[in-house]
């Protein structure tokens, strides 16, 4: 059974979907909701932290919270794939191929999957979608490795991550580039946005655990389709910044 306060985070979400607090509106003071729910301010607190965490509401007035609304959060908390989250989430993911063939590699992708230059490695275009709405391109190929093995699967349905674990091929590491984009014109279209419109671009590549690339991607989300989280602490910080060149 779920804690008091998760309860309560939940009905709070539910209130925000359905138009009870508005977007751009505050969320009311701690004491109010303790006194609502007959739970003590505390227990209110983390309830309100989780609505944070997920991106809900925002603190932008001393310690009142803004409502922002119900936008999906993408935590690299866990190595899941893009279909992976959407599930966990309670949406429905889904994809467009747009191509999907192996031919010999170039010198950047025979860079990054470590095998010889010509080497064969599988180039996979989709337009993924959340509850049926496109919300990111996402531009990615694999090593000739598991290249037969995704090929063989559903490509518009079920994440391709889940099931090359079932098949041996786990994602045990992941380096990640996050930055901001313009949407080009074939992207604009794809996604249903303006030509400009911002994107948030996230580059990532997949290794095994003993470091073996097995998947890099270029995933291109409007900018209204997703939040990225990112935790870290005094002990363990894995989140940095680069510049544009760097990157």
């Amino acid at each position: 059974m779920a804690a008091r306060y998760q309860q309560i985070a939940q009905e709070l979400r539910e209130a925000i979907r359905q138009g009870t607090y508005a977007i751009g509106t505050l969320l009311p003071s701690e004491g109010e909701l303790a006194a609502r729910y007959r739970v003590s301010r505390g227990t209110v607190r983390q309830a309100v932290a989780a609505l944070e965490q997920d991106g809900s509401v925002a603190v932008r007035q001393g310690a009142r919270r803004v409502v922002l609304g119900e936008v999906p959060t993408n935590s690299f908390a866990e190595m899941q794939s893009f279909s992976m989250w959407a599930v966990s989430r309670g949406h429905h993911p889904g994809a467009v191929v747009l191509s999907a063939a192996k031919g010999p590699s170039t010198e950047d992708e025979a860079a990054r999957m470590r095998v010889p230059l010509g080497d064969p490695v599988l180039r996979l275009n989709r337009v993924r979608t959340l509850d049926g709405d496109p919300v990111m391109v996402e531009r990615s190929f694999f090593p000739e490795s598991v290249a037969d093995h995704i090929l063989a699967m559903d490509l518009t349905a079920g994440s391709i991550t889940e099931q090359l674990t079932g098949l041996g091929f786990v994602h045990a590491h992941g380096d990640h580039l996050i930055d901001a984009v313009s949407a080009g014109t074939l992207d604009a279209r794809l996604l249903g946005v303006r030509r400009g419109s911002p994107l948030l671009r996230q580059r990532w590549l997949a290794s095994s655990p003993t470091g073996q690339p097995l998947a890099w991607s270029e995933d291109s989300y409007r900018a209204d389709a997703v939040i990225i989280s990112v935790r870290n602490s005094m002990s363990a910080n894995t989140l940095a910044r680069l510049s544009g060149r760097r990157a």
